[in-house]
């Protein structure tokens, strides 16, 4: 742990002497390459190399009726609406969605077509269709991440705001022989860009932090096997805070996803501070 804080002053002082042109040389790219590889942490993706300051992006709870879901995830289908606390549920024939606030969960009742195996560019596919059909045409959604699961694939679809990624704003696709069977969605409207601009820690910097916490992990449950980084993505998120409410969100913080190979969530860090970001919890309110 002492040669990783020591590693980690080094790489600062060289990134220092680099913040005036916001970019990542290719020795420092080689020397983050060789220290995961000394520490059985393999990096199957390439870096970013441009780290120009970035600013705060500013929030506002979604405001929709049962009517714009309605019409958004059930045009034309005969539904009945159901409210438990702060749950709404919306069912049709084919379909149920239960809203709570600004998450919610869609459950296709057999599927969205006949059962068939299907090859992962054949999924891709199906999850695109659905989420274009949802986007509102001032919205970009793009696939971030795919991970195989037991029954099909996980497809998570990123709002794109321009040109940066909006980890709050998602879809999670799930696919399976029998086409999509649920799928999962977190949103937000994004009001646009706010503050001054600051600058961010650049991806050798968060690798390091990185590693430091899977250093952590190993002390933790001895389990000191290879791990490998599928992907790295700069984007916006929350920074740690235990609760959220439509009143205190409000800004999103530049973040970097790690990405690894065998885990459903990847690792966050706050690229202002450098620092890991915890999961958090959301209050929702209630759909009117």
């Amino acid at each position: 742990m002492v040669l990783l804080i020591l590693l980690n002053g080094v790489l600062g002082f060289f990134n220092y002497q680099q913040y005036q042109q916001n970019i990542l040389t290719s020795s420092q790219e080689k020397a983050i390459y060789e220290v995961l590889s000394q520490n059985h942490i393999i990096l199957y993706t390439d870096l970013l190399t441009k780290f120009p300051p970035m600013r705060k992006i500013a929030l506002r709870a979604p405001s929709y009726s049962r009517d714009d879901i309605k019409q958004q995830f059930f045009a034309g289908e005969d539904t009945t609406v159901t409210v438990e606390f702060d749950k709404t549920i919306i069912k049709s024939q084919d379909k149920t969605l239960t809203m709570q606030g600004n998450e919610g969960t869609i459950v296709f009742t057999n599927g969205t077509r006949q059962s068939k195996k299907t090859t992962l560019e054949e999924a891709k596919k199906e999850a695109m269709a659905f989420v274009d059909s949802l986007q509102k045409s001032t919205e970009k959604f793009e696939i971030g991440n795919v991970r195989q699961t037991e029954d099909g694939y996980e497809f998570i679809f990123f709002q794109k705001y321009k040109g940066m990624w909006i980890f709050s704003n998602h879809y999670k696709v799930y696919t399976g022989q029998s086409g999509i069977s649920s799928v999962e969605l977190t949103y937000f409207e994004v009001e646009g860009f706010t503050g001054e601009k600051k600058d961010i820690c650049f991806s050798d910097e968060a690798l390091l932090t990185f590693l430091m916490e899977i250093e952590k992990e190993r002390e933790q449950t001895g389990n000191y096997e290879t791990i490998t980084v599928q992907k790295m993505e700069l984007g916006y998120d929350f920074q740690e805070m235990e609760e959220l409410t439509a009143d205190n969100v409000a800004k999103l913080v530049p973040c970097y996803y790690i990405y690894v190979l065998g885990k459903q969530q990847p690792y966050r860090i706050n690229a202002y501070t450098n620092e890991m970001i915890k999961p958090i919890k959301v209050q929702n309110d209630d759909v009117s």
